[in-house]
Protein backbone atom coordinates (compact mmCIF):
# COMPACT_ATOMS: atom_id res chain seq x y z
CA UNK A 1 0.00 0.00 0.00
CA UNK A 2 1.39 3.24 -1.04
CA UNK A 3 2.28 5.64 1.65
CA UNK A 4 0.95 9.12 1.97
CA UNK A 5 3.71 12.21 2.90
CA UNK A 6 2.62 15.02 4.61
CA UNK A 7 4.25 17.92 5.76
CA UNK A 8 2.50 19.97 8.66
CA UNK A 9 3.67 23.46 8.88
CA UNK A 10 3.49 24.03 12.51
CA UNK A 11 6.44 21.76 13.30
CA UNK A 12 7.87 21.78 9.97
CA UNK A 13 7.63 17.62 10.31
CA UNK A 14 7.62 14.87 7.54
CA UNK A 15 4.67 13.07 9.10
CA UNK A 16 5.15 10.15 6.89
CA UNK A 17 3.60 7.69 9.61
CA UNK A 18 0.05 7.85 9.94
CA UNK A 19 -1.01 8.77 6.79
CA UNK A 20 -1.27 5.74 5.07
CA UNK A 21 -4.61 5.61 3.11
CA UNK A 22 -7.87 7.53 2.40
CA UNK A 23 -10.65 7.04 5.22
CA UNK A 24 -12.98 4.17 4.81
CA UNK A 25 -16.33 4.14 6.79
CA UNK A 26 -15.80 1.66 9.20
CA UNK A 27 -19.08 -0.50 10.24
CA UNK A 28 -20.81 0.16 13.33
CA UNK A 29 -18.68 -0.32 16.60
CA UNK A 30 -19.68 -3.13 18.19
CA UNK A 31 -19.82 -1.10 21.58
CA UNK A 32 -23.10 0.31 20.70
CA UNK A 33 -26.47 -0.86 22.02
CA UNK A 34 -27.39 -4.21 20.04
CA UNK A 35 -30.53 -3.72 17.69
CA UNK A 36 -33.15 -5.52 19.28
CA UNK A 37 -36.45 -6.43 17.06
CA UNK A 38 -39.72 -4.45 18.41
CA UNK A 39 -42.19 -7.07 20.39
CA UNK A 40 -44.84 -6.80 17.77
CA UNK A 41 -46.36 -8.56 14.77
CA UNK A 42 -44.65 -6.29 12.19
CA UNK A 43 -41.63 -7.22 13.69
CA UNK A 44 -41.84 -10.39 12.50
CA UNK A 45 -41.89 -9.50 9.05
CA UNK A 46 -39.18 -10.04 6.67
CA UNK A 47 -39.15 -6.25 5.84
CA UNK A 48 -37.43 -4.04 8.06
CA UNK A 49 -38.75 -0.76 9.41
CA UNK A 50 -38.62 2.35 6.99
CA UNK A 51 -39.46 5.90 6.83
CA UNK A 52 -41.49 7.53 3.82
CA UNK A 53 -42.83 10.95 3.40
CA UNK A 54 -46.36 11.12 3.83
CA UNK A 55 -48.92 13.40 1.76
CA UNK A 56 -49.00 16.94 1.84
CA UNK A 57 -51.44 19.17 4.23
CA UNK A 58 -51.91 23.09 3.53
CA UNK A 59 -53.83 24.85 5.77
CA UNK A 60 -54.80 28.50 5.66
CA UNK A 61 -55.48 31.03 8.19
CA UNK A 62 -56.00 34.39 8.98
CA UNK A 63 -54.98 33.79 12.66
CA UNK A 64 -52.83 35.39 14.35
CA UNK A 65 -52.27 37.29 10.78
CA UNK A 66 -52.55 35.66 7.17
CA UNK A 67 -50.19 32.28 6.80
CA UNK A 68 -50.32 29.43 4.55
CA UNK A 69 -48.95 26.28 6.17
CA UNK A 70 -48.09 23.25 3.90
CA UNK A 71 -46.85 20.08 6.29
CA UNK A 72 -45.52 16.95 5.42
CA UNK A 73 -45.12 14.42 8.29
CA UNK A 74 -42.95 11.33 8.05
CA UNK A 75 -44.51 8.00 8.16
CA UNK A 76 -43.02 5.06 9.87
CA UNK A 77 -43.41 1.90 8.42
CA UNK A 78 -43.14 -2.23 8.88
CA UNK A 79 -43.07 -1.58 12.40
CA UNK A 80 -45.62 -1.54 14.95
CA UNK A 81 -48.67 0.54 15.61
CA UNK A 82 -47.70 1.87 18.76
CA UNK A 83 -44.30 2.62 17.15
CA UNK A 84 -45.95 4.04 14.15
CA UNK A 85 -47.62 6.19 16.30
CA UNK A 86 -44.86 7.67 18.58
CA UNK A 87 -43.16 8.53 15.72
CA UNK A 88 -46.18 10.79 14.61
CA UNK A 89 -46.49 12.14 17.61
CA UNK A 90 -42.83 13.37 17.88
CA UNK A 91 -43.25 14.71 14.71
CA UNK A 92 -46.16 16.82 15.55
CA UNK A 93 -44.64 17.66 18.69
CA UNK A 94 -41.30 19.32 16.71
CA UNK A 95 -44.02 21.18 14.02
CA UNK A 96 -45.94 22.35 16.69
CA UNK A 97 -43.07 24.01 18.72
CA UNK A 98 -41.86 25.75 15.45
CA UNK A 99 -45.09 26.87 14.67
CA UNK A 100 -45.93 28.22 17.56
CA UNK A 101 -42.30 30.44 17.06
CA UNK A 102 -44.13 31.41 13.77
CA UNK A 103 -46.76 32.51 14.71
CA UNK A 104 -45.36 34.56 17.95
CA UNK A 105 -43.50 36.45 15.10
CA UNK A 106 -46.80 36.59 13.28
CA UNK A 107 -48.35 38.50 15.99
CA UNK A 108 -47.34 42.21 15.12
CA UNK A 109 -49.04 43.95 12.08
CA UNK A 110 -47.50 43.47 8.61
CA UNK A 111 -46.77 46.13 6.10
CA UNK A 112 -49.33 45.99 3.66
CA UNK A 113 -51.50 42.37 3.85
CA UNK A 114 -48.51 40.20 3.25
CA UNK A 115 -49.47 36.73 3.61
CA UNK A 116 -46.87 34.30 5.56
CA UNK A 117 -45.73 31.21 4.73
CA UNK A 118 -44.45 28.41 7.03
CA UNK A 119 -43.81 24.80 5.16
CA UNK A 120 -42.14 21.78 7.00
CA UNK A 121 -41.27 18.41 6.09
CA UNK A 122 -38.24 15.73 6.48
CA UNK A 123 -35.46 16.90 5.68
CA UNK A 124 -33.29 13.59 6.77
CA UNK A 125 -34.68 10.79 7.99
CA UNK A 126 -32.64 7.21 9.40
CA UNK A 127 -33.07 3.89 10.59
CA UNK A 128 -29.90 2.91 12.51
CA UNK A 129 -29.38 -0.60 13.40
CA UNK A 130 -33.01 -1.37 12.86
CA UNK A 131 -33.84 0.07 16.36
CA UNK A 132 -33.62 3.49 16.00
CA UNK A 133 -35.88 5.56 13.34
CA UNK A 134 -33.98 9.13 13.09
CA UNK A 135 -36.09 12.05 11.77
CA UNK A 136 -34.62 15.57 11.07
CA UNK A 137 -37.33 18.06 10.05
CA UNK A 138 -36.75 21.01 7.99
CA UNK A 139 -38.34 24.84 8.20
CA UNK A 140 -38.86 27.67 4.96
CA UNK A 141 -40.36 30.81 7.60
CA UNK A 142 -41.78 33.47 5.45
CA UNK A 143 -43.22 36.15 7.92
CA UNK A 144 -44.25 39.36 6.67
CA UNK A 145 -42.85 39.17 3.23
CA UNK A 146 -39.50 39.09 4.46
CA UNK A 147 -36.76 36.73 3.16
CA UNK A 148 -37.30 33.23 4.09
CA UNK A 149 -35.38 31.60 7.48
CA UNK A 150 -34.10 28.04 7.24
CA UNK A 151 -34.65 25.88 10.48
CA UNK A 152 -34.54 22.53 11.86
CA UNK A 153 -35.65 20.21 14.86
CA UNK A 154 -35.24 16.49 15.24
CA UNK A 155 -35.91 13.53 17.37
CA UNK A 156 -35.07 10.07 17.11
CA UNK A 157 -36.89 7.15 18.49
CA UNK A 158 -35.92 3.85 19.97
CA UNK A 159 -38.32 1.62 18.39
CA UNK A 160 -37.72 -1.46 21.33
CA UNK A 161 -39.32 1.38 24.31
CA UNK A 162 -40.91 3.81 22.01
CA UNK A 163 -39.16 6.76 23.76
CA UNK A 164 -37.05 9.28 22.15
CA UNK A 165 -32.91 8.96 23.18
CA UNK A 166 -30.70 12.23 23.28
CA UNK A 167 -27.41 12.44 21.61
CA UNK A 168 -25.69 10.73 23.94
CA UNK A 169 -26.45 7.48 22.75
CA UNK A 170 -24.61 7.98 20.16
CA UNK A 171 -22.07 10.44 20.12
CA UNK A 172 -19.69 12.05 23.50
CA UNK A 173 -20.26 15.77 21.67
CA UNK A 174 -18.07 17.75 23.49
CA UNK A 175 -15.02 15.73 23.56
CA UNK A 176 -12.05 16.82 21.41
CA UNK A 177 -12.33 14.36 19.07
CA UNK A 178 -16.02 14.44 17.89
CA UNK A 179 -15.28 18.53 17.64
CA UNK A 180 -11.98 17.50 15.53
CA UNK A 181 -14.33 14.87 13.24
CA UNK A 182 -16.82 18.15 12.79
CA UNK A 183 -14.00 20.45 11.76
CA UNK A 184 -12.22 17.72 9.10
CA UNK A 185 -15.55 16.45 7.68
CA UNK A 186 -16.66 20.09 6.80
CA UNK A 187 -13.49 20.32 4.93
CA UNK A 188 -13.44 17.11 3.32
CA UNK A 189 -16.96 18.46 2.08
CA UNK A 190 -15.30 20.98 0.38
CA UNK A 191 -17.98 23.45 1.53
CA UNK A 192 -16.04 26.77 1.11
CA UNK A 193 -18.78 28.85 2.35
CA UNK A 194 -17.89 27.39 6.11
CA UNK A 195 -15.64 29.55 7.85
CA UNK A 196 -12.42 26.83 9.58
CA UNK A 197 -13.26 25.65 12.99
CA UNK A 198 -11.09 25.17 15.61
CA UNK A 199 -11.54 22.42 17.75
CA UNK A 200 -9.54 23.69 20.43
CA UNK A 201 -12.15 27.02 21.19
CA UNK A 202 -13.30 27.56 24.19
CA UNK A 203 -16.54 27.84 22.56
CA UNK A 204 -17.71 25.15 19.90
CA UNK A 205 -20.58 25.52 17.70
CA UNK A 206 -23.30 23.84 18.48
CA UNK A 207 -25.98 21.05 16.27
CA UNK A 208 -29.33 22.19 16.43
CA UNK A 209 -30.54 19.23 15.05
CA UNK A 210 -29.00 15.92 14.76
CA UNK A 211 -29.63 12.37 13.31
CA UNK A 212 -28.56 8.73 12.95
CA UNK A 213 -28.07 6.41 10.13
CA UNK A 214 -26.53 3.10 8.97
CA UNK A 215 -23.98 6.21 7.69
CA UNK A 216 -23.03 7.78 10.95
CA UNK A 217 -24.54 10.82 12.64
CA UNK A 218 -25.09 13.35 10.75
CA UNK A 219 -25.00 17.13 12.85
CA UNK A 220 -27.20 19.96 11.38
CA UNK A 221 -25.99 23.98 12.40
CA UNK A 222 -28.01 26.86 12.92
CA UNK A 223 -28.11 29.62 10.14
CA UNK A 224 -25.45 32.10 10.60
CA UNK A 225 -23.77 29.91 13.46
CA UNK A 226 -20.81 28.56 11.50
CA UNK A 227 -20.83 30.81 8.44
CA UNK A 228 -22.62 33.26 6.22
CA UNK A 229 -26.69 33.65 5.90
CA UNK A 230 -26.12 32.08 2.36
CA UNK A 231 -24.96 29.00 3.71
CA UNK A 232 -28.12 28.24 4.78
CA UNK A 233 -28.44 25.47 7.61
CA UNK A 234 -24.94 23.52 7.45
CA UNK A 235 -25.18 20.34 7.40
CA UNK A 236 -22.40 17.60 8.36
CA UNK A 237 -21.94 13.81 8.63
CA UNK A 238 -20.17 12.16 11.36
CA UNK A 239 -19.12 8.66 10.27
CA UNK A 240 -18.94 6.43 12.92
CA UNK A 241 -15.76 5.19 12.34
CA UNK A 242 -14.56 8.66 13.71
CA UNK A 243 -16.93 9.59 16.67
CA UNK A 244 -17.64 7.65 19.84
CA UNK A 245 -19.71 7.56 22.88
CA UNK A 246 -18.46 8.95 26.26
CA UNK A 247 -18.76 5.55 28.03
CA UNK A 248 -16.91 4.16 25.01
CA UNK A 249 -13.78 6.43 25.73
CA UNK A 250 -13.84 5.54 29.81
CA UNK A 251 -11.28 3.96 31.78
CA UNK A 252 -7.58 3.97 32.52
CA UNK A 253 -5.42 5.78 29.95
CA UNK A 254 -2.92 3.46 28.26
CA UNK A 255 0.95 5.20 27.01
CA UNK A 256 3.36 3.79 24.73
CA UNK A 257 6.25 5.62 23.14
CA UNK A 258 8.27 4.91 19.71
CA UNK A 259 11.09 6.44 18.42
CA UNK A 260 13.16 6.35 15.64
CA UNK A 261 17.06 7.18 14.92
CA UNK A 262 18.01 8.33 18.29
CA UNK A 263 21.49 9.68 18.02
CA UNK A 264 23.30 11.40 20.59
CA UNK A 265 25.11 14.88 19.75
CA UNK A 266 28.26 15.44 22.51
CA UNK A 267 29.07 19.02 21.54
CA UNK A 268 25.48 19.69 22.67
CA UNK A 269 25.32 16.76 25.57
CA UNK A 270 21.54 15.59 23.85
CA UNK A 271 20.00 13.16 21.44
CA UNK A 272 18.46 13.91 18.56
CA UNK A 273 15.66 11.53 16.47
CA UNK A 274 12.06 11.13 16.00
CA UNK A 275 9.67 10.19 18.85
CA UNK A 276 5.60 8.99 18.35
CA UNK A 277 3.84 9.03 21.77
CA UNK A 278 0.28 7.34 21.73
CA UNK A 279 -2.53 7.81 24.74
CA UNK A 280 -5.34 4.96 24.67
CA UNK A 281 -8.65 5.53 26.75
CA UNK A 282 -10.71 2.95 25.52
CA UNK A 283 -11.62 3.83 22.03
CA UNK A 284 -10.04 7.22 22.30
CA UNK A 285 -6.37 7.56 20.98
CA UNK A 286 -4.34 10.50 21.16
CA UNK A 287 -0.90 10.63 19.49
CA UNK A 288 1.49 13.65 19.57
CA UNK A 289 4.46 13.32 16.79
CA UNK A 290 7.64 15.10 17.29
CA UNK A 291 11.24 15.65 16.49
CA UNK A 292 13.35 15.83 19.71
CA UNK A 293 13.90 19.17 20.22
CA UNK A 294 10.84 20.84 18.26
CA UNK A 295 7.24 21.48 18.31
CA UNK A 296 5.14 18.68 17.55
CA UNK A 297 2.00 17.45 15.92
CA UNK A 298 -1.21 16.49 17.80
CA UNK A 299 -3.98 13.49 16.62
CA UNK A 300 -6.76 13.00 18.31
CA UNK A 301 -9.31 10.31 17.11
CA UNK A 302 -11.19 6.90 18.03
CA UNK A 303 -10.22 3.01 16.97
CA UNK A 304 -12.36 0.42 15.42
CA UNK A 305 -10.83 -2.86 15.50
CA UNK A 306 -7.31 -2.61 14.68
CA UNK A 307 -7.31 0.55 12.63
CA UNK A 308 -8.15 3.97 14.29
CA UNK A 309 -9.29 7.40 12.30
CA UNK A 310 -7.48 10.23 13.69
CA UNK A 311 -7.37 14.00 12.73
CA UNK A 312 -4.70 16.52 13.11
CA UNK A 313 -5.38 19.37 15.61
CA UNK A 314 -4.47 22.94 13.60
CA UNK A 315 -5.40 24.77 10.62
CA UNK A 316 -4.42 21.71 8.23
CA UNK A 317 -7.31 19.62 9.35
CA UNK A 318 -6.79 16.42 7.78
CA UNK A 319 -7.28 12.95 8.25
CA UNK A 320 -4.96 9.93 8.75
CA UNK A 321 -6.08 5.95 9.33
CA UNK A 322 -3.48 4.27 11.93
CA UNK A 323 -3.06 0.22 12.18
CA UNK A 324 -2.44 -1.40 15.39
CA UNK A 325 -1.38 -4.93 15.68
CA UNK A 326 -3.80 -5.93 18.53
CA UNK A 327 -7.36 -4.75 19.95
CA UNK A 328 -6.46 -4.66 23.70
CA UNK A 329 -6.91 -1.74 26.04
CA UNK A 330 -2.91 -0.85 25.46
CA UNK A 331 -2.38 -1.60 21.76
CA UNK A 332 0.66 -1.51 19.92
CA UNK A 333 0.91 0.65 16.81
CA UNK A 334 1.93 -1.30 13.55
CA UNK A 335 5.48 -0.06 13.51
CA UNK A 336 6.01 -1.17 10.19
CA UNK A 337 3.43 0.70 8.82
CA UNK A 338 4.97 3.43 10.99
CA UNK A 339 8.32 3.75 8.63
CA UNK A 340 11.42 2.32 8.52
CA UNK A 341 13.37 2.35 11.46
CA UNK A 342 10.30 3.14 13.75
CA UNK A 343 10.27 0.29 16.87
CA UNK A 344 8.81 0.78 20.75
CA UNK A 345 11.16 2.33 22.98
CA UNK A 346 13.19 0.87 25.60
CA UNK A 347 13.70 1.34 29.28
CA UNK A 348 17.08 2.84 27.71
CA UNK A 349 15.72 5.09 25.21
CA UNK A 350 13.02 6.66 28.02
CA UNK A 351 16.27 7.75 29.59
CA UNK A 352 17.32 9.49 26.40
CA UNK A 353 14.66 10.91 26.34
CA UNK A 354 14.21 12.63 29.50
CA UNK A 355 18.12 13.37 29.29
CA UNK A 356 16.89 15.55 26.62
CA UNK A 357 13.75 17.14 27.66
CA UNK A 358 15.39 17.76 31.08
CA UNK A 359 12.37 16.56 32.91
CA UNK A 360 10.00 13.52 33.46
CA UNK A 361 8.75 11.64 30.73
CA UNK A 362 4.93 12.97 29.68
CA UNK A 363 2.66 11.26 27.63
CA UNK A 364 0.70 12.03 24.50
CA UNK A 365 -2.21 13.52 26.50
CA UNK A 366 -0.48 15.48 28.72
CA UNK A 367 1.34 17.19 25.56
CA UNK A 368 -2.00 17.67 23.69
CA UNK A 369 -4.58 17.94 26.77
CA UNK A 370 -8.21 16.52 26.24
Amino acid sequence: MKKIVSVFASSALVFATLALAPPAIAAPPAARPQATAPASVAAARAKSPGIAVGAKKTTRTNKPNKSIQTVKLPVLHYSSAKNRKNVAKYANEAVAAELKSFNAGRRGTCRGDATAAFDAWPGRTGIYMGRYASVTMSYSLRQCGAAATSKARSFTVDLKTGKKVSMSAFVSLNDITTKMAVANNFRAAKNTCIRQLDPAASKFPQPVAWDVSTKGIRFHYGKRSIGPAACGIPVVLLPWSEVGTAKEMQGAVKNRTYVNNLTFDKEYDTYWGSVIMTSVQGRKVTVFDSLLNSDGVCLHGVRSGKSAMLSQAGGNNTKFKAGMKDTSANPRFDTDRLGQGWREATASDIKKIKHTVGGSMFTARQACGS
